[in-house]
C-alpha cells in the first residue's frame, strides 16, 4: 500500500456527515427529527420543539448531539440557530469496463 492509499484512508475515516445507513443506527427520536430536517431542508430550535413536542432543553440536547456527530450543521441566521443536514460523502462506484468500451466505440464513430 502506497503513501497515498494510507492518506486517503485516513481522510475517509475523518469525514463526517450522515449517510442513509447512519439513520438506521440513530435512536427513534433522533431519526424522526433527521427525517424531518431532510424533508424540510432546515429547521430551527422552535420548529423542532413543536415537531417533537418535547421541552426546548431536550430538543437542544438532541440537536447538539447530531451536530457533534457531524450529521447537522448549525448556522446563525438573524439571531437564530438554523440546522441543516450535512450529508456524508459516498464512495464512487467502480465503472465497469464494458462502459468504457462502449464509450470508446462512440468516440470512434
Amino acid at each position: 500500500m502506497g503513501i497515498f492509499d494510507a492518506i486517503g484512508k485516513k481522510v475517509e475515516a475523518r469525514q463526517q456527515g450522515i449517510k442513509v445507513s447512519d439513520l438506521l443506527a440513530l435512536p427513534r427520536t433522533h431519526r424522526t427529527l433527521m427525517n424531518r430536517i431532510i424533508r424540510e431542508k432546515e429547521i430551527t430550535l422552535q420548529q423542532a420543539v413543536e415537531f417533537l413536542q418535547e421541552t426546548p432543553e431536550t430538543v437542544s440536547e438532541i440537536l447538539d448531539s447530531l451536530v457533534e456527530n457531524g450529521y447537522l450543521k448549525c448556522v446563525e441566521r438573524q439571531g437564530e440557530s438554523v440546522y441543516t443536514v450535512y450529508y456524508g460523502r459516498t464512495n464512487p462506484k467502480d465503472i465497469p469496463g464494458s462502459l468504457w468500451a462502449a464509450l470508446g466505440e462512440k468516440l470512434e464513430d
